[in-house]
């Protein structure tokens, strides 16, 4: 368990409710930071100290859904990389059912071989759940994520898949992962650390384009790297404009080629989730107001 510098009594929560369960875990550890020294630090911290070769790592304020996450690990005797759906809910506990809000969710399930190493390049957030083996964690890729404060995870696929042409990932639509969108949030547009994370997608597709062969690919990248201007901004209409950028128009290109299937998977990823995700999440919400 790691905690990045909270000044709000975290560290002491996580101390004593560690105490308390430590008959449930064969090992605890303990990473503490004095000083907040932003998400990635904390991420390499914890998984240089992971010992098995198969993980899965979840943010403070996200749950894990209530499904056996070891079917999913079995697969990487076949795929270095298993790509899970999520599904988004509020401080309120009630999941979003909205189709359209997971349509990048599904679309990786479309996203393969060459285009996906292309929209990784693009900043692109695919892979975000994503399981993987710990030896594809080399020092190159830690030392490539700690250049940024909040990307860990692009950082570290735009690592692998522009490092290793012979990568296998596949798409698994079913929630691995209960994302809790807050005020605070990376899910919140206006949100201090969402803007912090948009000017750091920016800043990993200079840090792409510069080495980058390809004139194409390196324009794409520049004109990715100015559409952060509107991502960051607080104006909804302004905000609009970022739909005009490379990585919008792939996932329009995507959407249009593979429309009826994408339509299908999004209801199957929250028709087919959504009750018993909800009640977990009201369940252990209701476990914690009785502590």
């Amino acid at each position: 368990m790691a905690d990045d510098g909270s000044t709000d009594g975290s560290q002491a929560v996580i101390q004593a409710w560690t105490e308390r369960y430590r008959g449930l875990f064969a090992k605890i550890d303990l990473l503490f930071q004095a000083e907040n020294r932003g998400i990635c630090q904390t991420y390499v911290n914890a998984q240089r100290r992971v010992e098995g070769e198969r993980f899965v790592k979840v943010d403070g304020d996200d749950l894990l859904a209530p499904y056996n996450i070891f079917e999913l690990t079995e697969l990487l005797s076949d795929y270095d990389i298993i790509c899970t759906g999520f599904l988004k809910f509020h401080t309120s506990d009630n999941l979003v059912k909205t189709y359209r809000t997971y349509l990048e969710v599904v679309l990786q399930a479309f996203i393969r071989g060459k285009t996906l190493r292309q929209a990784v390049k693009l900043g692109c957030p695919v892979m975000g759940t994503a399981i993987y083996r710990k030896s594809l964690l080399t020092e190159d890729v830690y030392h490539f994520i700690l250049q940024f404060r909040t990307i860990h995870d692009r950082a570290c696929f735009q690592k692998l898949l522009t490092g290793d042409q012979a990568l296998k990932s596949c798409y698994v639509n079913r929630p691995i992962i209960l994302y809790r969108v807050s005020e605070r949030s990376i899910s919140n547009f206006n949100s201090p650390s969402r803007r912090l994370h948009s000017e750091e997608i920016g800043r990993l597709c200079r840090v792409q384009r510069e080495k980058e062969s390809s004139p194409l690919l390196r324009l794409l990248l520049l004109l990715q790297e100015k559409s952060i201007a509107f991502r960051a901004s607080s104006n909804r209409l302004v905000r609009l404009l970022r739909f005009l950028s490379p990585y919008f128009t792939l996932m329009l290109w995507l959407c249009i080629a593979h429309w009826p299937a994408i339509r299908k998977m999004e209801r199957e990823l929250v028709d087919r989730h959504w009750r018993e995700c909800e009640a977990h999440c009201r369940r252990l919400t209701a476990d914690d107001k009785k502590k």
